[in-house]
C-alpha cells in the first residue's frame, strides 16, 4: 500500500451505528436543538442530507479537473452531513458537518491553508502524507468533524478587500483570523452531540501552513475548545514571513543588480555541494554560514559570478534588515529552496518569460490589506517602502500574528499541543516557529516545564507539509496516533516515525525515526 493510502489510525470495526439518529437529523429538530444552545445566534438554512454510497463526489470546475480535483473519494462510511448557514456580522458562514453512524465518540476541527480557513478542498483530500487532516480523513476514522467556509470568497484572493472601494471588510478579516475557526468547532460540536445524544468524549485540531496559525490561534484564545492540537509548519508570524517574500526586491531593487534563475540554482546547488551534496539537506546546527563570495569568477549556465551576484545573493540570504543594520525578521537558511521558476510555490518565484522575480502569491494580497487598494503589488518596492509597509502591517494586524506564548489556560485543563516543522520548508522559515518556542520556553519559566504539554519535531529536509521533500517528515496517521495516546492514555510521545515519498509514484524512498526537539535551558 502507499504511504499516501495509508489512512487508518483508529480501529473502527467494533464501532457501532448510533441507535435513533434519523430521528435527530432532521432539520426541525436540529434547529430546535440549536437555538435554545445558542438563543443569539442566527442560522439562516439548515440542510441536512444521508450519503450510504461509500462515495463522495465533490463538485468542480474545469480548471480543477484539469489539475486532477475533483476525484470521487471511496471507501467511505454512512455519515449524515449537515450543513447551516450561520450569520456572522454583515455575511454569511457555512459549516459543514460530516458525522458517521458509527462513531467513536471524538470531534476533529480542521483547519485551512492561506487566506482560507477550510472549505471544499477539505472535503476532497484525504491524504496520509499531507499534514493537515481532511473531513473524509477524520470520518473513515470514525471521528465526526467539521469544516467551514468563512463568508469569504473561495481560493487565494483579496476576500478581505472591497474591490471598488479598496476598503478592509473587517467581518470577514475576523472571521478568517479566528471568529469562524471557533465557530466551526462550538457548532460543529453542537451538531454531533445532537445527531448521537451524548457527550463529546475528546476533541482534536489539525491543520498546516494557515491551519497551524488557525491551531495556535485556538489554543491561545478559546483554551477549551479542544484536548489535543497539532500545529504543522504554522503561519503564525503571518505578516512577518509574508513580508519576506518581497525582500530578494528590495535587494536587488536597491542594488540595481537582478540575479537571474541560473545563477539563483547555482548559488543553491554550491551550499549543497559543500556540505556532501548527497543528501541536499542539513540540521539545524549545519550549513548556518554560506560565503558566495567564493564563487566569485565562476562560469555558471546563468552567466559568470560577479561581485554584485554574491553581494544580491549574501544579503538575501540575511534576511530581511532595516537600512540601519537591525534585523526585521528571519531569512531563509542556506540551502532551502525558497524560490522556483514558473511555479509560484516558494517565497518568490521567477516568471517564464523575464528575469524579474515575483513574491509568493499570498504576498501581494496582503500588501493590499496594509494599503487598502485592490491593485497594489509593489513590483519595484524600495527600503523604505517595505520598512514603511513593514511597520504599518505590523500594528494594523497585530492581532494575527498568532505567536503568543501565553497558553497557560489551555495547559491548565490538560491540553496537549504538538509542532512539527520541516527546515526546508520553502514557504514558512523555520526560524519563526523556532522564534515562538523560544518565547513559549521563557514564558513558562525554561524548557523541563513545557514537557507535561508540548512536543516539537523539527525535521530535516523535511518539505512545507508534506512528505515530498529532500528529507522525511511525519505522516498525518502516525502523528495523530500519537496525540491521541498522549491524551487519553498518557503516552507521550517520543520518536516519531518519518518517512519521504516520491512526489508522482507516490513509492516510499526513505525512512526514519525523529526525536523530539528541544531549546536547551541556559
Amino acid at each position: 500500500m502507499l504511504e499516501k493510502d495509508k489512512i487508518q489510525f483508529f480501529d473502527t470495526s467494533t464501532l457501532k451505528n448510533t441507535e435513533g439518529i434519523e430521528k435527530r437529523a432532521e432539520v426541525s429538530y436540529i434547529r430546535k436543538e440549536l437555538e435554545c444552545r445558542f438563543p443569539d445566534e442566527v442560522f439562516n438554512r439548515i440542510q441536512v442530507s444521508f450519503n450510504d454510497t461509500g462515495r463522495y463526489q465533490a463538485k468542480v470546475s474545469l480548471i480543477e479537473k484539469f489539475f486532477g480535483g475533483g476525484k470521487p473519494i471511496e471507501n467511505l462510511p454512512p455519515y449524515y452531513e449537515v450543513e447551516l448557514f450561520h450569520k456572522t456580522g454583515d455575511y454569511e458562514e457555512q459549516l459543514i458537518v460530516w458525522s458517521p453512524l458509527a462513531w467513536n465518540d471524538r470531534f476533529a476541527g480542521t483547519a485551512g491553508g492561506g487566506t482560507g480557513i477550510g472549505g471544499k478542498g477539505y472535503l476532497t483530500r484525504p491524504n496520509n502524507t499531507q499534514r493537515g487532516w481532511t473531513v473524509p480523513f477524520a470520518v473513515m476514522n470514525g471521528f465526526s468533524t467539521a469544516t467551514m467556509y468563512a463568508g469569504n470568497i473561495e481560493g487565494w484572493n483579496d476576500h478581505t478587500i472591497d474591490s471598488k472601494t479598496g476598503e478592509l471588510q473587517q467581518d470577514l478579516y475576523e472571521n478568517w483570523r479566528l471568529r469562524s475557526t471557533h465557530n466551526m468547532t462550538m457548532f460543529g460540536k453542537a451538531v454531533t452531540e445532537i445527531l448521537h445524544d451524548r457527550p463529546i468524549r475528546y476533541s482534536y485540531m489539525n491543520g498546516g501552513s494557515g491551519g497551524g496559525r488557525q491551531c495556535l490561534m485556538e489554543v491561545h484564545n478559546y483554551p477549551e475548545d479542544y484536548d489535543g492540537v497539532w500545529a504543522s509548519c504554522p503561519a503564525i508570524n503571518w505578516h512577518k514571513f509574508l513580508m519576506g517574500g518581497y525582500w530578494p526586491e528590495v535587494v536587488m531593487q536597491e542594488q540595481n543588480h537582478f540575479l537571474n534563475a541560473k545563477k539563483n540554482q547555482f548559488f543553491l546547488e554550491a551550499v549543497w555541494n559543500e556540505n556532501g551534496g548527497r543528501d541536499k539537506y542539513f540540521h539545524l546546527d549545519t550549513c548556518k554560514e554560506f560565503d558566495p563570495y567564493r564563487y566569485v569568477g565562476t562560469k555558471t549556465k546563468g552567466g559568470i559570478i560577479t561581485d554584485k551576484d554574491a553581494a544580491v545573493m549574501k544579503d538575501i540570504l540575511d534576511g530581511p534588515r532595516r537600512a540601519n543594520g537591525e534585523q526585521m525578521w528571519y531569512g531563509f537558511r542556506p540551502g532551502v529552496q525558497n524560490w522556483q521558476c514558473v511555479i509560484p510555490i516558494g517565497t518568490y518565484y521567477y516568471p517564464l518569460f523575464g528575469h524579474r522575480i515575483k513574491p509568493f502569491a499570498l504576498g501581494p494580497i496582503y500588501i493590499r490589506w496594509i494599503t487598502n487598494h485592490p491593485k497594489d503589488n509593489f513590483k519595484q518596492m524600495t527600503r523604505q517602502q517595505y520598512e514603511t509597509l513593514y511597520d504599518t502591517g505590523l500594528e494594523k494586524f497585530s492581532d494575527n500574528l498568532g505567536d503568543n506564548p501565553a497558553i497557560d489556560a489551555f495547559v491548565e485543563r490538560g491540553g496537549k499541543l504538538m509542532i512539527d516543522h520541516g527546515i526546508d520548508d520553502p514557504l514558512i522559515p523555520v526560524d519563526g516557529t523556532l522564534d515562538y518556542l523560544q518565547k513559549v520556553k521563557e514564558h513558562f519559566g525554561g524548557w523541563k516545564a513545557l514537557d507535561k504539554f508540548l512536543r516539537v519535531y523539527i525535521t530535516p529536509g523535511d518539505n512545507h507539509g508534506n512528505c515530498q521533500g529532500n528529507g522525511p517528515g511525519l505522516t498525518e496517521s502516525d502523528g495523530m496516533r500519537a496525540l491521541m495516546a498522549w491524551v487519553e492514555d498518557g503516552c507521550v510521545p517520543e520518536e516519531m516515525r518519518k518517512v519521504r515519498v516520491d512526489r508522482k509514484t507516490g513509492e516510499t524512498l526513505e525512512e526514519g525515526m525523529e526525536a523530539p526537539f528541544r531549546l536547551e535551558d541556559e
